[in-house]
């Protein structure tokens, strides 16, 4: 009693039979399979509209391209003509709808290949690895499509099944990826485009034969259960990778996840601003690249970073610090920048720029360097009493409010050298050679005033501190 119940109110729930407009269904969708006229006027609109939307970002312009393309009905036509075992409507959909995606890569394919902009944008990233979610829009959009066009008061479902499925901008996205030469990003977005069609017209197919719509020609059981076949291996075709990039995407978010807990919580607290943090693969490296502002980070710790991840199977990741010098403002702005996701190329600048720096400075030590090991070469050629020199900096803090940079020499001045013996002539006696006197503190403030003029002069420095030792 109880089950009869309920299954009468799941009948009257469910149920949509009664409201069904078999007639009126076919001819709608019949009337707008072929691509002509105003159809191809809407499909090149739609395609470049999404091809715009996909170039700067905007979801609103895609959204626009979803609502006036043309190409859900040759996609339900294709379900709707295996439904109804219509061999002709099943030919005449298809050709539109390969004519139609022809049109549409086309039309991608010359925006992408003369626009000024053609960048990835996220929008378009996001329509190069569909994943198995990816088929359930495709196949619920469709059961919402066909049951929105079967009904006899037609409702306002279409435009909203547009939107969920997405015909147009994957298939721009494979324009794009042909205009670039970027082929994963053509086969991605074609596969999701593929996605679409095939599990939209797979819900068309189902909903009809729910709707018990009369079959155009008598079907016999065993070309029947051909067709199920067959239908069954094509799905299972499509719907492999899917489940693959699935898979893929579940891993790179559970790896995302442990990295936070392991690096980026602890960075954080060390009182170091992170602007943004990305995992990346380079050649066969992956790299944790944080982005940060703040105090200056030890490399220890960067290794320790690194020691963390491979103690917890992540052995293939490094930490990419990216450290960045800039002011409040300039960190308010790349906030601001990456709420609205346009930052990527203000970063990629400002670490060049970082970079360029380093470089600059690795060659101005590098210099610095070689001018101090010539001039202390120098230094003990002009004055041989010199036994040791060595050249250095000293931030002078004299006045807090402006540091100055010092030159500092520190000499080793010879001690008196012992008398040697001269060397003798052929039967005389060898004598000894007179020592040399130690040099007086007078010749010692002389030479270091000598010294500090020659060094002022060589290093180009305004101030020499010179400090002698015997």
């Amino acid at each position: 009693m109880l089950l009869q119940s309920l299954k009468r109110l799941l009948n009257n729930v469910l149920n949509i039979q009664h409201e069904t407009d078999e007639e009126g269904t076919i001819r709608e969708i019949n009337d707008k399979i072929p691509i002509r006229g105003n159809n191809t006027w809407m499909l090149i609109c739609s395609a470049v509209l999404a091809s715009i939307g996909l170039d700067t970002g905007s979801g609103a312009v895609i959204i626009g391209a979803m609502l006036v393309s043309p190409l859900m009905s040759p996609i339900l036509g294709v379900g709707l003509a295996v439904g109804i075992n219509d061999r002709e409507m099943l030919i005449d959909s298809v050709k539109n709808l390969a004519l139609a995606a022809a049109a549409g890569l086309v039309v991608s394919f010359l925006y992408f290949s003369v626009t000024p902009l053609g960048e990835p944008t996220n929008e378009l990233l996001a329509r190069t690895t569909p994943t198995l979610l990816d088929v359930g829009v495709a196949f619920f959009g469709g059961v919402a499509g066909i049951v929105s066009i079967s009904r006899s008061d037609k409702s306002n479902a279409i435009p909203g099944v547009a939107i969920a499925t997405a015909l147009m901008p994957p298939l721009c996205t494979a324009g794009f990826g042909l205009a670039v030469g970027r082929y994963d990003y053509f086969l991605g977005g074609f596969y999701l485009f593929f996605i679409n069609a095939v599990f939209i017209s797979l819900a068309t197919y189902m909903i009809v034969k729910y709707l018990h719509f009369h079959t155009k020609a008598y079907v016999d059981a065993v070309k029947q259960k051909r067709v199920a076949q067959a239908m069954a291996v094509v799905l299972i075709i499509v719907v492999l990778p899917s489940v693959y990039f699935l898979y893929n995407i579940y891993t790179e978010i559970k790896t995302k996840k442990q990295i936070e807990q392991l690096v980026i919580n602890d960075f954080t607290k060390r009182n170091n601003e992170i602007i943004k943090w990305e995992m990346q693969t380079e050649d066969s490296l992956k790299y944790v690249k944080i982005y940060s502002v703040g105090k200056q980070v030890d490399e220890k710790l960067v290794k320790q970073y690194d020691a963390v991840l491979a103690e917890n199977d992540l052995k293939d990741y490094r930490v990419k610090l990216v450290q960045l010098d800039i002011s409040p403002e300039e960190v308010q702005k790349i906030a601001y920048d990456v709420t609205n996701n346009v930052t990527q190329d203000f970063l990629k600048a400002l670490e060049l720029q970082k970079l360029q720096e380093q470089r600059a400075d690795s060659i101005r030590r590098q210099q610095q360097l070689d001018l101090r090991l010539a001039a202390d070469r120098e230094l003990k050629q002009l004055f041989p009493e010199i036994q040791n020199v060595q050249l250095g900096d000293m931030i002078s803090t004299t006045n807090p409010a402006k540091p100055d940079t010092v030159a500092l020499v520190m000499i080793d001045w010879r001690q008196q050298e012992p008398s040697v013996p001269e060397k003798a002539g052929q039967g005389k006696k060898a004598a000894l050679k007179p020592p040399k006197p130690k040099l007086q503190p007078h010749q010692i403030q002389e030479y270091e005033g000598r010294i500090r003029g020659y060094l002022s002069q060589r290093l180009q420095r305004d101030s020499v501190h010179v400090i002698s030792s015997m």
